[in-house]
């Protein structure tokens, strides 16, 4: 992505870009073509600009379209015909046909499982490389796209996370999905493509609201991005020990001692997602089983009974 480009996208002019870039060290021109170390460090900047008071605005421009034109970003971890091991791939794809029926633009965001990059990876376009992080560390995230059937297919790359021989049931999920998360809120803004609302798929993705609210609430990109949970399975939640906040999401303690992440003695990250996102869906598999009396002894009953009245009143 080059200098001008990047300036369109955040509502700058090309001239005061060159200005931020020189007084972070990056000498550029107009013209010039940033490289992933460099797009990585501007955006941060830019992501940190309402907490330093900069004076440059960096509100991305919106070109006025039809409520119909608006980019929605749906973000799971299977979806056909990619991947799938059962109903949630399926979704998707379903999701996807009738959002693109529907005149609006799409993209998915998928990890780049194996099976994936055995059979896709040769007609992928690779866009960048990008730190990402994870607890106190970083990883990096290799950002590949592939348009098919008008939809816009975003991988994210990770060979130690998502090179291996299954998708799920592996001790370091919670590790590889905040990765996961992370990745895809940090590549979004460079798609180029204004998101009115981020869709996400059970525990596995349910980190996305919750990390927007506490790292990205003052990111111009998602200023106005609203979010939806959809829950398919409540068989799987995302039991943890409150160590993974601050270990794994990179986020405070706080926000398990405020009971946000909380559920028992535990961080229970579908709920973190539940109580964080705009809004919830469920499908008729997981409105069946919140009558279970094991979902209201949990009290993830209670959460989402709670979440779905709020939003009706």
């Amino acid at each position: 992505m080059r200098v001008y480009e990047f300036a369109r996208n955040y509502g700058v002019t090309s001239k005061e870009l060159v200005a931020i870039c020189h007084e972070i060290g990056i000498e550029v021109k107009a013209q010039s073509k940033l490289d992933e170390t460099q797009l990585a460090t501007l955006s941060r900047h830019i992501c940190r600009g309402k907490d330093t008071n900069e004076t440059i605005e960096t509100t991305p421009k919106v070109v006025k379209k039809s409520r119909e034109a608006k980019t929605i970003a749906y973000v799971v971890t299977e979806c056909e015909p990619f991947t799938s091991l059962g109903e949630l791939g399926k979704t998707a794809a379903a999701f996807a046909t009738q959002t693109i029926k529907d005149g609006r633009s799409l993209i998915i965001a998928l990890p780049k499982y194996k099976e994936i990059t055995e059979v896709y990876g040769t007609t992928m376009e690779w866009l960048m490389d990008l730190p990402i992080k994870v607890g106190s560390t970083e990883a990096r995230a290799s950002l590949f796209k592939l348009v098919q059937d008008s939809v816009t297919y975003l991988f994210i790359g990770n060979d130690r996370y998502f090179t291996r021989e299954e998708i799920y049931g592996y001790e370091d999920d919670a590790e590889r999905f905040a990765f996961f998360n992370r990745a895809v809120l940090e590549a979004l803004p460079y798609l180029g493509t204004k998101i009115s609302e981020i869709y996400v798929n059970d525990w596995h993705t349910s980190m996305i609201p919750l990390i927007l609210n506490v790292d990205y609430k003052y990111h111009s990109f998602y200023q106005k991005v609203k979010t939806t949970l959809n829950i398919h399975n409540l068989e799987y939640q995302g039991w943890y020990s409150v160590d993974i906040l601050p270990n794994v999401l990179g986020i405070s303690r706080q926000y398990y001692d405020n009971g946000l992440t909380r559920m028992g003695d535990s961080v229970n990250l579908l709920k973190s997602g539940i109580e964080t996102a705009t809004r919830i869906q469920l499908n008729e598999i997981s409105t069946e089983q919140l009558k279970l009396p094991q979902m209201h002894e949990s009290g993830i009953a209670s959460v989402i009974e709670g979440k779905l009245n709020n939003k009706a009143s």
